[in-house]
């Protein structure tokens, strides 16, 4: 079972502006997943595009940053359960088993996920070290993630 999101309600104030400059009462009462859900129910503006390949790619992205594998499972635990559904974990962070291993935990289909991995190949002084680059972080990206029985990229970057 996931953390519930109830103690980053309490971050809160007791009132927020919501998106179009509203006053949303209460919110912090609230636990912060359910206060996400009736703001996205709220919203107009979609919640994911379909791509001309026919993947669904939601449009709001959790992004993970630079700290160690507990911190990257236990965030990216609390984005699912918050409602995302896609990730950016940069090979810079070097925390994808982390986020792996919350994947496996989460109980979400791998379905329902949009997984976007990066490589660096922008110190490449030509087209073949770049090349060669960009193979080995697919590779790191790869063996990172299949800890956490991802086996597959939606988008590398």
């Amino acid at each position: 079972m996931l953390t519930s999101l109830t103690s980053l309600a309490s971050l809160a104030t007791p009132t927020r502006r919501d998106i179009a400059g509203g006053i949303v009462a209460g919110a912090a009462a609230m636990p912060a997943a359910t206060a996400a859900a009736s703001v996205a129910a709220a919203s107009s503006y979609p919640s994911s595009v379909t791509l001309s390949n026919g993947a669904i790619f939601p449009l709001a992205s959790f992004g993970l940053q630079i700290y160690d594998d507990a911190t990257a499972e236990k965030l990216t635990l609390l984005a699912i359960e918050a409602g995302f559904r896609n990730f950016f974990a940069s090979v810079l962070a070097r925390n994808q088993a982390g986020f792996a291993r919350a994947i496996k935990r989460c109980g979400v289909p791998r379905e329902e996920l949009f997984i976007c991995g990066s490589v660096v190949s922008n110190r490449a002084v030509d087209e073949d070290t770049a090349y060669s680059f960009t193979q080995l972080g697919c590779r790191e990206n790869m063996e990172a993630f299949g800890t956490g029985g991802v086996t597959h990229l939606d988008m590398i970057m």
